[in-house]
């Protein structure tokens, strides 16, 4: 049966809500993400920089403005009494250059430039970690992702990647740790409490 949408959350009701009185065994992180640690992780969830719509634009743009500068320099060359063939070589080799420089030019604009939404860049994130799965915390928001819906747990070079199925990935910066062996013993431990949710959720089928 689904619980009712005002009904408190098991988690809360059991001593296990995070950030206050935390198990021993728990992982807390806290720390602030900077605009080039979130354009790293932008670019690894996402599947493109552009829209769908900058593409059309520009495919359809391009085309336009190569045609009409093909019609400009022939009506100039003709007019200066060039021969045909040379009119039809210098024009074609313009309208190309028109065509590609406008969609190198389109897709340059396009790019989002600036990162961060709301208090993403202000606000420090808090992470915990435990049996019921990952506690994610900036100013009033909480999330909590049980260990079933993270995908995969990846340790980088500049960060510890936490791939979520069904939402936003988590990103743990490696200026949140002290040194590289606290960062490798931290994914030891995200790893080992995956294992054990996933052997636990196999013996309870």
């Amino acid at each position: 049966m689904v619980a009712p949408l005002n009904s408190v959350p098991a988690y809360l009701t059991e001593g296990n809500r995070p950030f206050e009185g935390p198990e021993p065994d728990s992982i807390r992180l806290s720390g602030k993400i900077s605009e080039k640690e979130l354009r790293s992780l932008a670019r690894r969830i996402r599947s493109g920089h552009l829209g769908p719509t900058s593409v059309y634009y520009a495919g359809v743009t391009a085309p336009a403005i190569a045609a009409g500068m093909a019609s400009l320099v022939a009506a100039v060359l003709s007019n200066a009494g060039w021969d045909n063939m040379a009119i039809f070589f210098c024009s074609a080799i313009v309208a190309a250059m028109a065509g590609i420089s406008w969609y190198l030019i389109f897709m340059r604009l396009s790019y989002r430039h600036k990162y961060g939404r709301a208090t993403e860049l202000r606000l420090p994130t808090e992470v915990e970690v435990d049996d019921l799965g990952v506690f994610w915390t900036r100013g009033a928001m909480t999330v909590r992702i049980q260990w079933a819906g993270i995908a995969e747990i990846k340790n980088e070079r500049r960060l510890i990647h936490i791939k979520i199925a069904d939402g936003d990935d988590v990103l743990i910066p490696r200026k949140w740790f002290s040194s590289r062996a606290e960062k490798k013993a931290v994914f030891e431990r995200l790893c080992a409490y995956r294992d054990r949710s996933n052997s636990a959720e196999v013996q309870a089928a």
